[in-house]
């Protein structure tokens, strides 16, 4: 019991001089807001959906009425989420977005739901090496799956909808790191979302296809190890000093996915605590 108390202590202290040292201690509650069933009878693909950002949303999604299928490169994570989700509005599918056959899978996905309302675009990785680091193949892999995979799924949803004549939302996450310029392969991939991003919109608005992005600045997720909201959510490159949420990106995931948004084209909304305000 004296060990057990000891140890404590000294986490305490260890963690109470990392954090003067960063600048503060940041505890959040996040606020969310239950409108009952507004994805009603909506069937959404989300990639990346095992933690982080596409699992909040999965989650949320789920909660406001809507059938998923989630994403992801291993069956036991899948199966994971699966069951925190619920199996009853919760399919799953085992898709890497850099090899496997975009066709196909969605193909398999559409099966899945019955057909497909939403396109959460989230599947994505960091390698976090610097600019001097970035090897080709690093470079290959963050842009198959951070641009490449987004670029040929739009692609095929997009025809999808087409040729069913019928309506879609698609929602790109992206990152400040493509707003703010970036030397590596994961702001130079998450710059191109962005335009891409804007470019689907234009292009497709006037068939009932509604395209826009999330940027979000420093977030609790899988990506940022080092982060750990239990302990302490302060970060200081954000105005607001603290990281996101992922459950935020949520909330704003779940907006522009119904018809309340159907006005807002193209666009790629920040939510970073006012990190890229100068």
């Amino acid at each position: 019991m004296m060990r057990k108390t000891l140890s404590n202590i000294k986490r305490y202290l260890i963690n109470f001089i990392k954090y003067i040292r960063a600048g503060g201690v940041v505890y959040v509650d996040i606020a969310q807001i239950h409108y009952g069933e507004m994805l009603r009878g909506k069937c959404a693909l989300i990639t990346g959906g095992t933690e982080g950002i596409g699992f909040a949303i999965a989650k949320k999604f789920i909660s406001e009425g809507a059938h998923v299928v989630i994403t992801g490169r291993n069956m036991e994570k899948l199966k994971n989420a699966q069951v925190q989700l619920g199996a009853d509005q919760c399919e799953i599918l085992v898709w890497d977005i850099r090899t496997d056959p975009v066709k196909e899978k969605l193909a398999q996905a559409i099966e899945q739901l019955g057909g497909i309302d939403i396109l959460i675009n989230n599947a994505g990785i960091y390698n976090g090496k610097s600019m001097e680091e970035v090897s080709v193949s690093d470079w290959d892999n963050v842009m198959h799956t951070n641009l490449r995979g987004v670029y040929f799924l739009m692609q095929e949803i997009v025809g999808y909808w087409r040729s069913h004549n019928s309506r879609g939302k698609v929602i790109n996450i992206a990152s400040i790191a493509g707003i703010l310029g970036a030397p590596i392969p994961y702001g130079i991939s998450k710059w191109g979302v962005i335009g891409m991003t804007e470019g689907f919109a234009r292009d497709y608005a006037d068939q009932g296809i509604v395209i826009n992005g999330i940027a979000p600045g420093v977030t609790a997720t899988q990506i940022n190890p080092y982060i750990d909201i239990q302990e302490n959510s302060y970060h200081d490159w954000a105005k607001n000093k603290r990281v996101c949420y992922p459950e935020e990106i949520a909330e704003l995931a779940l907006f522009l996915s119904s018809d309340a948004a159907n006005h807002i084209v193209g666009q790629t909304i920040v939510c970073d605590g006012g990190t890229i305000l100068r």
